[in-house]
Order: C-alpha cells, then structure tokens, then sequence
C-alpha cells in the first residue's frame, strides 16, 4: 500500500496549511471549553453574520422613526433616544450588533480563507464577500456621523484634511467644519448614503449566497445565544453620546470604535491621502488573493454517460448546483456546469455506478489491507493533523466517500473503516461532512449496506484531532450542526463565551483615541470669489480672474503665505496652533495689488478652544428670493398663510403684513417682530390663533440667509 494514498487541491497552497494550523491551535480552547464540536460557535460565524445583518436592519428602521435632520436636531434626537429605556436599548442594540457584524465577518473570511474556499467559480463569492464587508465599514462610518458629536467632528476635520491634501474645493467641507446653516441637507445625503451602503450591503449578500445550497441561517440555537448576548450587553452598557460637535472646541479624546473607525487614529497623524491609499492598497490584495495563488485551470468532474443512470442523486447532492438533469435521446443523465463545479467531488459519494470522476479527489486503490484498521479523511486532517500512517487514506472530502467505497475495503479484508470528516459547519465545501454522515446512517441514499454497517464507524472533528479520532473511534457521530447535544452545562458554556465575546465587542467600542492637540488653534475658513465685497469688511476684494493668496500669521511668527486660488473661487481650510491667552492675529487676502485684511490686532485664546473665522462673500439678501423660499415646499409657508388680501387659512394672513409688523409687538421693530415670529412662533400671538399651531422648526430647516431673505419678504407685503 502506497503512503496513505494522498489527495490533493491543486488549488491549495502548502504555506495556508501552516496558517491552517494556527488558527485551530488558537480555536482549541473554544473546542475545549464547549466539549463538543457541534457546540463550537466559530463555523457558524458566516451565518451570524446574516442574523446580525437583520437586526442591524430592524433596529436601524426603528431608530430612523425617531431620527431629526440637522446639526443640533440631530444630536437632539439621539439625545431623546437615549434618555426613553426602549429606544435607547433599541440604538445600543444597533451599535453592538453592527460591530458584532464586523467581527463575525472577518472571522469567516479569515476561516474560509485557512480553507482554501477560494478556487474555481468560488473566486466571486470571496470577492462578494469582501465587497460586503467594505461596504459596512462605510455604513457604520456615516452612522457614527449621524449623531453629528465629537466623533462627528474629527471625522469632519479628517475629511477636511483629506480635501486639502488633494488639492479639492473645500466650500463644502468648511460649511460642515463650521457648522453653518441648520444642516438638515448635510445629515439628510449621509442619512441617504447610510441607507444606500445597507441596501448596497444586501444586495452583495444576495450575490454571495445564489447558486448555492448552503445554508443562509444558523441553528435556531446560536441565532437566540446571539440575540440573547447582545441584548444583555446592550441592557448593561448603553451606548453613549458624546458632546455636540463644536468647531470651536479642540476635541482631543474620544472613544473610536476599532471596528468602524480604525482609519481615524492614522487620519489623525499622517496624511489622509496616504492613510487611504494603504488601505487601498491593501483591500485590493484581499481581493484578488483568489486569483494571486490560483494554480493552472480549475478542476471539473466529469460524467461518464454510459455508466450514468439518471438517479439524479448527484444533482440533489451538489452544494453548488453545478450539476442538472438533461435529455440524452431517450435518456436523461447528469451534466456539469464547468462555470459553477469547485472540484469538491461530493457527488462522487452519491454515485453507486462510478459514473463521475475527479481525478486526485477520490479514494486511491488500496492494497494490503487484510486484518487492518482503515482510515478514511479528508485532505484537511491528512494535512493539518501531521498523521502519516499507510492505513490512513485521503480523499479531499468527507463527502467523496460512497458506502459503495467503503464496502470494497471491507471486501478486500479491511477489517474495520472509520471516516474521519471535519466538525458541523466546518466542512472546506460546505456540506460535504452532514452528507457523508447522513449516507452512513441511512437518512440519505445511497446507503451502507445492513451487512457492512457495523464495521463502518464515523467521527466529525477538528482537522488537527485526526490522531485523538482513530484512538477513540464513533465518539463523534454527528456532523449536523442541527443536531445539539442536550447537556446543560456546555450550552451554558457556550452561552457565556458567546456572552463574553459580546462584552469585549461592547468594550471594544469604547477605546479611547488620544489626539495631539494645541493649547489652543485658531481655524481659518475662506470660501471668495475674486471681485466680490468681503462679509463684514465693507469692500471689494480683488477682481475677477486674480489669483488670491492668503496671508497668516499668529503671535510672533513669521507670516505664512499661501495660494489658494488661481483666479477662481478661492478656498481653503487652514489651522494655526497657538498658546492659550492674548496673542497677535494677522489674516489677510492679497490679489493682486488688492490688500484686505480680515484680522489684524490682538485676540484672546482660551486653552482646549478654537476661534473660528470665517472669510465668505457678502450675499445680497432681497425679498424676491424671500418670496422664492416663503412659496417653497422647504420652508412649507403658503400651508398654513396667504398674501391674497380677504383669504384666512390656518395661520393670519400675511398680505398687509409690511405694515402692521412695526406696531404688533410693544418694543420690537418689524424686522425683529418678523424673526421672532419665525424662529420662536409662540413669542407672540396672534387673538384668535393658540400657541403650537406653527412648527419650531426654521431655525433648524432654515439658514440664517434664508431666513433673512424671508424676513425681507414679508416687510415688503402691503395691501394697495
């Protein structure tokens, strides 16, 4: 008999055994503490995945219910969320599950990778997968920077940064940093782009589980373990909220979650730019790994169509669905689809008439075997497990082995034969453990015989227990992942290391990133187009086409000068570090021969705070554009108020409103009467009219310009 009759992938590499051996050395612990390998939660981790993908789904509609667009609204209704017990356990629900996601992904592509789950037709569920698993990063990315805090805000500046670095238009960059306007069309595009990336992340779901029998859902055991886990943990550590976001605070520490916000720290120190071209670069190597360490063309069984019967077995069998029922003449045999068989040869198992074959997969010829013991394992055990006994023969999966096979090694004198296939869950094709165990104990045809039953036994373990197995043969019967043992204290074990790992995920969330800051900065925002008269300067700076350059200087340095226009819009965002308490401010624009000084004098710096100037161009504010906003579907006006004279709807009408706003409210002129009847309605009422019949809104849904252009509008309203 030759050295165990070897079968190999020749899609595997030898150093991924290696890696192989590694990652169950680190999962023994786990297998140890269950007891059991049907008990272990690792193979289950792809479909936990999909579990925690609709919950995350669920929680996040409900939390959308309660969600406000805006700077401030935003912030305030996350606020409201965490003080009401159901929706806060509902948002901490949302957070923990979304990072669980992360975790219990990774772990199975790592799982899948040690595998070797990547040849062949197999090459684009990887590539799916891991689209899938960018595309959550970005989705809890512009999560986190929908409650608009302090998270928020280095996000902003590190998206600020990255601008800069590039050379792009900051104008809207420097509205966010600065916060300026209500906000409600800044969080209302990442709330659509946050529910873009989680129908972007279903629908690469979807393509990665089509054309295939593989189970979508775990046991009903780990799906209520997971729930249950994280809701505890979402009971006993509620997810926090920081400060608003303030551009005038220096932000210098502030938990980051490592499972969405990892490129924050190395934003944070080293050119945005870079950050993101290693990470690039490094997600476009995982992806094309499959294709990186493919050898040769992929392996594709084939079909004798004399030998074939039509049984239709092998087709029922494929986890792939690479096979099909077609009509030969009178006859209807199997077929394969090159573009969807992986070479895993599990349908040689459910061929009593060899009529398929693949070549290296399948059980060597066996001889002087009489009075021997047998082993029969797949390649992963022979591999991993270091065992190299000429009794023990290797076929490349559990699954390739038919009661056909075994019977001949009983008849050519062996006197038992033990299968050695991987724990549930955990087979390198998916099902190719559940079927062979299924065959042998006579759920699934074809059968063991009655007469050869008794000398075949079986055993699912992990592939580095090969050794353990054939010492203790019929000790693992089971590869159902269905199939749980009814011991108490295991699954209470397993319980509490699933509650475990969901703790430290929930601790994780709370790493704290420390960020080098000065004792205090001063934040320059310039958004000009030459030619245009300067907010608040009162005149015309430069002139149309001249190149800007801004000038800046603090305390006693030296002034800094730099282009950030090259005759059209001029815009930059630039920081200057500073000591806390008075100092010396220079900011100024030169164009051409065009000097305008926008800061010259001394100005106080508090310690741990930013002084924010904003150099933008005056907007003509006219009651045109206010009739614009005030017929708008925005601000909503002609609901509730009418300018026709005579016509009353909910609201007073508004048609002679230029003259009476100067004499309604004792001590307010007409402009402030007209502002604060819009930014606080129930100041002032109106006989006839209650408090709470118009909204409280506009101060958020508004900018100040539009509001002020509505203001302008209504002054201009007089009846003739």
């Amino acid at each position: 008999m030759d050295g165990g009759g070897e079968a190999r992938d020749p899609a595997k590499h030898p150093y991924i055994d290696g890696l192989a051996r590694v990652t169950f050395a680190a999962e023994s612990p786990v297998r140890r503490l269950v007891g059991s390998g049907r008990l272990n939660p690792l193979p289950h981790a792809g479909t936990i995945s999909v579990v925690l993908f609709i919950i995350v789904v669920i929680t996040g509609v409900y939390i959308t219910l309660f969600f406000e667009f805006g700077f401030e609204a935003s912030h305030r209704s996350v606020e409201r969320l965490t003080s009401h017990p159901i929706q806060r356990f509902m948002r901490s629900l949302h957070r923990y599950s979304s990072a669980a996601l992360v975790l219990t992904t990774v772990v199975h592509g790592w799982r899948i990778f040690v595998a070797s789950r990547f040849n062949g037709p197999r090459r684009w569920r990887w590539l799916t997968g891991l689209s899938a698993l960018l595309v959550v990063f970005l989705a809890g990315v512009t999560g986190y920077w929908l409650l608009w805090d302090e998270r928020a805000q280095l996000l902003n500046e590190a998206t600020a940064s990255v601008f800069d670095d590039l050379g792009l238009d900051t104008v809207v960059v420097s509205s966010v940093l600065t916060a300026d306007g209500s906000g409600w069309q800044v969080l209302l595009l990442i709330w659509f782009v946050h529910l873009l990336t989680t129908a972007v992340i279903g629908w690469f779901l979807w393509r990665h589980l089509r054309r295939t029998s593989l189970p979508w859902l775990p046991p009903r055991l780990w799906t209520w373990l997971m729930v249950g886990a994280l809701g505890l943990v979402s009971i006993a550590f509620p997810a926090e909220l920081l400060r608003i976001a303030d551009p005038s605070n220096l932000v210098d520490s502030v938990p980051v979650d490592p499972f969405f916000l990892f490129l924050l720290p190395g934003l944070a120190a080293l050119p945005g730019p870079l950050v993101l071209a290693v990470f690039g670069s490094i997600s476009a190597f995982v992806a094309g790994l499959p294709w990186l360490l493919a050898r040769g063309k992929s392996q594709v069984v084939t079909i004798d169509a004399n030998l074939c019967t039509g049984c239709e077995l092998c087709v029922v069998d494929c986890p792939y669905r690479a096979l099909q029922m077609i009509s030969l003449g009178e006859r209807v045999i199997a077929e394969v689809d090159p573009a969807l068989c992986v070479a895993c040869g599990i349908c040689i198992g459910s061929c009593v008439f060899d009529a398929i074959d693949l070549p290296g997969a399948t059980l060597p010829q066996a001889a002087d075997i009489a009075g021997r013991d047998v082993v029969v394992t797949c390649e992963r055990h022979r591999q991993l497990s270091g065992v190299n006994d000429r009794y023990v023969l290797t076929v490349r999966c559990a699954g390739v082995v038919s009661p056909t096979a075994l019977t001949r090694l009983l008849k050519k004198g062996a006197r038992s034969v033990q299968v050695v296939g991987c724990p549930p869950a955990d087979c390198a094709f998916g099902v190719g453990n559940q079927l062979a165990e299924e065959r042998m104990s006579g759920e699934r045809r074809p059968h063991v015989p009655r007469g050869s039953a008794a000398m075949i036994s079986r055993d699912f373990v992990a592939p580095t227990a090969l050794e353990h197995a054939i010492a203790t043969p019929g000790t693992h019967l089971s590869a159902d992942p269905h199939d749980i043992p009814r011991n108490r204290v295991r699954i209470g074990m397993t319980g509490a290391i699933v509650l475990g790992s969901m703790l430290l995920v929930g601790l994780a969330t709370t790493i704290a990133l420390t960020v080098n800051r000065p004792e205090a900065a001063v934040l320059v925002v310039v958004h000009h187009k030459p030619g245009a008269e300067i907010a608040g300067t009162g005149v015309t700076s430069g002139s149309v086409g001249t190149p800007t350059v801004l000038r800046t200087a603090i305390g006693a340095a030296q002034p800094t000068e730099e282009q950030i226009g090259d005759g059209g819009v001029a815009s930059a965002v630039v920081e200057l570090a500073a000591d806390a308490g008075e100092t010396h401010l220079l900011i100024e624009l030169l164009e051409g021969g065009d000097r305008t000084v926008i800061q010259d004098g001394s100005v106080q710096l508090a310690a741990g705070r930013r002084l924010v100037v904003i150099v933008e161009d005056e907007v003509n504010v006219d009651a045109e554009l206010g009739r614009q906003i005030f017929e708008s579907s925005k601000a909503g006006c002609t609901v509730c108020h009418s300018v026709d004279p005579g016509v009353e709807l909910v609201g007073p009408n508004l048609s002679d409103m230029g003259t009476v706003a100067a004499s309604r409210a004792p001590g307010l002129s007409a402009e402030e009467y007209l502002l604060e009847s819009i930014v606080d309605p129930d100041a002032f009422l109106v006989d006839g009219y209650r408090s709470g019949q118009m909204l409280d809104i506009y101060e958020e849904t508004l900018t100040s310009r539009e509001i002020e252009a509505l203001v302008a509008y209504l002054q201009s309203l007089e009846v003739e």
